[in-house]
């Protein structure tokens, strides 16, 4: 295919879906950018498409204008003028922005009819052969019969921020015309579903609506007859629910009572394909209404991106659901938090066209295809979600997508009356899900449901990782996203033991920081991949390779925004061969991935049983290995104190300096990331507060919070704080905060200033991002972590000293610098205020 001029590139894009609904082979039946000579204005021209579809001459031409651009009579002139030209001579021409598409006769210029209706489409490949012969025996024809073509005219797909803009202002109209938006998601999601039903239709020959409005029909209704629109719609509804055995996603009666409302919402879903809009944008629109409605935290949803889903299906295996299906093997794929059914689409879109590629390469016969379709559409694929309107939508989108609908229950997973899986038989082979983060069950579940769980625990992401286990069968598999706080933290220590135990850890994916971003959650993710064992490991004797590996991007920035020249078939191919090959190497690196194998007795034999790529880091981990060695000291060896945090005063007992004595060092206010203790705004606390402190001390013969000249204040807890080093050089009296690690040093040991910058800006630093633990915002650093920090010590006193000073001295000039660069810019923007 030759370059596509980049004004008409995405108008020729948003019609390629099209064309291939209508039966048109890209690559073969089209040619781009056909150079032409046009007679009437003696110069050289260039066809957008020219279509021949198998013929040797050509059989129309796409005319491509800018996207939206209103169409005129000059650009159906120019396109008849290629058409004219003795190398092209075609009968009819297609003039299209993107938006809509207009069809003319090359020799009368008049608008062409389709089976009498001034519609927006496209002859198909089938139907061309008929259009041609008719215009050949009457070059003057304009109404043209085409099999009395009943499908939909032609519609754009939408990228994903179009799409949203779209539902927005569908929420929105929903919100002002209603003044009631508690239904919105409800009542919008049955409209849209009634959008895809029609689209189904047109590219499904065996699916048939149950009656004839169609939404382009009712959108060209003046507003007047608003009214008339609302009708059908509750018509069209009560035809589904009489006839069709799904019916039962539209039980509820809507609840929206403005005709202008049903107006409004029609023609905007009229204006577009979801068929052909991108990235699974049927599901994003569903998700769009559970964020805007729902908030979408209400029940700990993040909705999984659909780049990470192929990311989790290349993990477990690419092949595998169809491998089995059509070996005729039964499987269950189970997602139990399945929120508007996105794994359950993909996996069943993708099971579906790895089955058509089977029968087209001729793998398998039409008989077998017939069965394993009929298979992955109505037995393999389950999904419950705890949120009625939730799960609805997932059953909606599951009927868009194929069926399987009946397997989509709304139910609460953690329950033990859950029917979707069941300890007493478990009966599940592969579970994909994204489990609600940060909810807690303690309240939701009864006495009787907490028997299910090995390990009672208040999160929900703990118990569906307990449930998912046991709902396996002997080698069946979970892929599950997991909050980073679950691999690391001491309070999940004991369920990271069980897990181990009841499974062999296949391998543990560390997300990127912007996988959930697009959503606007920030929250710091894995993959966590188990294969469950026919018996349990009590003793964890079992010795093998675990799969621990960083992945540096899925393909799209934060803002939701494709990277453009992104490899994504490339970086799923290397997922799925190569990060879990051991016979590559124990460290191996790929297109946007690094991995390395960790051996499983290694993380039993570790006190806290951690599964975080960043304290198995070899790299770290080999350079810690190497100091140890050459004899250098961690904190516990070098602190003359108990390592330990200091003790928050309430907060009434805060004064301003004026009326203050001792000064209150805490790790967000105090602490610069440069090692200076800040004094400026500080808190401060009255005598009598700092000596009930000081007395506290003297009694338990410990430190507590009494800052000395010299200490080491470590900020230890809070993303963008965590990390900061002081040394506490200020002559007043001070206590630290709890979030403040207090660390004091023999000077004739270590130079007090040099332990400081080791920490924050050395090696230090990168055992300190290796040890803390939790996630989104919530990390922290234990004294106990503290104390394993190993200090290069090679460098004497003086050297120490030396190096201190060099660091500072350079990030002084990099604090001038940025200074500078300010007052240029202040300068540069005032030059043409002033005039």
């Amino acid at each position: 295919m030759s370059s596509i001029r980049t004004e008409t590139e995405t108008v020729v894009k948003k019609i390629f879906p099209y064309l291939e609904r209508r039966g048109y082979d890209i690559a073969k039946d089209l040619d781009f950018e056909t150079g032409v000579k046009v007679t009437e204005r003696y110069s050289k021209g260039y066809i957008d498409i020219l279509v021949k579809a198998g013929k040797r001459r050509p059989q129309f031409l796409i005319e491509a204008k800018k996207i939206a651009k209103k169409l005129t009579a000059s650009d159906r002139d120019q396109a008849i003028s290629y058409a004219r030209s003795a190398e092209i001579d075609v009968p009819f021409v297609v003039v299209t922005n993107g938006v809509e598409i207009q069809c003319f006769n090359s020799k009368t210029k008049n608008r062409i009819l389709w089976d009498g209706k001034s519609e927006e489409k496209i002859p198909t490949r089938d139907q061309l052969k008929k259009v041609i012969s008719s215009l050949n025996a009457n070059p003057d024809l304009s109404e043209i019969k085409i099999s009395n073509d009943e499908s939909l005219p032609f519609r754009p797909g939408l990228a994903l921020r179009q799409l949203n803009a779209l539902f927005y202002k569908c929420h929105s109209t929903i919100r002002k015309i209603e003044k009631n938006e508690e239904s919105a998601f409800a009542d919008f999601s049955k409209l849209l579903f009634l959008k895809l039903l029609e689209e189904k239709e047109d590219v499904e020959d065996e699916f048939v609506l149950p009656y004839t409005y169609r939404f382009h029909k009712l959108a060209a209704k003046p507003a007047s007859e608003a009214d008339q629109v609302k009708d059908s719609v509750e018509r069209m509804i009560d035809a589904i629910i009489q006839e069709r055995s799904y019916g039962e996603v539209l039980k509820d009666k809507l609840l929206l009572k403005n005709p202008k409302t049903y107006h409004y919402i029609v023609k905007e879903l009229a204006s577009v394909s979801f068929y052909d809009s991108s990235l699974d944008s049927k599901g994003a629109a569903f998700e769009y209404f559970v964020r805007a409605t729902l908030k979408g935290k209400k029940l700990g949803q993040y909705f999984t991106p659909r780049q990470l889903v192929q990311t989790m299906l290349a993990i477990v295996g690419q092949r595998k659901i169809i491998n089995a299906v059509t070996i005729g093997r039964d499987i269950k794929i189970l997602d139990p938090a399945c929120g508007t059914g996105g794994f359950l689409v993909f996996l069943m879109q993708d099971s579906l066209k790895k089955l058509t590629a089977m029968l087209d390469a001729r793998d398998i016969d039409r008989e077998t295809y017939e069965f394993a379709r009929k298979k992955i559409k109505e037995k393999i694929f389950f999904g419950s979600d705890a949120n009625e309107g939730v799960a609805a939508s997932a059953k909606m989108n599951m009927i868009i997508a194929g069926d399987g609908h009946s397997n989509i229950q709304h139910e609460d997973s953690l329950s033990l009356k859950a029917s979707n899986w069941n300890l007493n038989k478990p009966d599940c082979d592969l579970i994909l899900t994204n489990p609600p983060f940060g909810t807690s069950e303690t309240d939701s579940l009864s006495e009787l449901d907490w028997q299910q769980y090995p390990i009672r625990a208040g999160k929900g992401q703990h118990l569906f990782l307990q449930k998912m286990v046991l709902s396996l069968k002997p080698g069946g598999e979970i892929c599950t996203v997991i909050d980073e706080g679950v691999l690391n933290t001491e309070s999940a220590a004991g369920l990271r033991k069980w897990l181990m135990q009841q499974c062999r850890l296949k391998g543990v994916f560390s997300l990127p920081n912007e996988t959930f971003k697009p959503n606007k959650i920030n929250v710091k993710s894995s993959l966590l991949y188990f294969e469950r064992r026919s018996q349990p490991d009590m003793d964890l004797e079992d010795h093998y390779k675990v799969t621990v590996c960083q992945i540096g991007s899925l393909g799209y920035h934060a803002s939701g925004d494709p990277i453009r020249g992104f490899e994504f078939d490339r970086f799923l191919s290397e997922i799925s061969t190569e990060v879990l090959d051991f016979s590559k190497s124990t460290h191996r690196e790929g297109y946007k991935w690094e991995a390395f194998d960790v051996d499983s007795k290694d993380i039993a034999s570790d006190s806290s049983f951690r599964f975080d790529y960043k304290y198995w880091n070899t790299i770290t981990r080999k350079k810690i290995e190497d100091l140890y060695g050459q004899h250098n000291k961690c904190i516990r060896d070098l602190n003359t104190i108990t390592t330990s945090r200091g003790k928050s005063p309430a907060s009434e007992n805060y004064v301003d300096e004026a009326d203050g004595y001792a000064l209150v060092v805490k790790s967000g206010s105090n602490i610069s990331k440069q090692g200076t203790l800040i004094k400026d705004g500080a808190d401060w606390v009255e005598k009598a507060i700092y000596d009930g402190f000081l007395e506290q001390a003297e009694r338990l013969e410990s430190n507590l919070n009494i800052v000395k000249p010299l200490d080491v204040l470590l900020s230890s807890t809070g993303d963008g704080t965590l990390g900061k080093c002081c040394v506490y050089d200020a002559e007043e009296p001070a206590i630290a905060d709890g979030h403040v690690t207090i660390i004091r040093v023999d000077c004739d040991v270590i130079d007090p200033y040099y332990l400081c910058d080791y920490l924050r800006a050395g090696f230090g630093s990168t055992q300190i991002n290796r040890l803390f633990t939790g996630s989104t915002g919530m990390i922290e650093l234990t004294p106990e972590q503290v104390n394993t920090i190993v200090v290069d010590m090679r460098a004497d006193l003086e050297e120490q000293r030396a190096l201190s000073k060099q660091i500072r001295g350079l990030e002084n000039d990099y604090l001038d610098t940025l200074l500078k660069a300010e007052d240029l810019n202040r300068e540069a923007s005032s030059i043409l205020k002033g005039i």
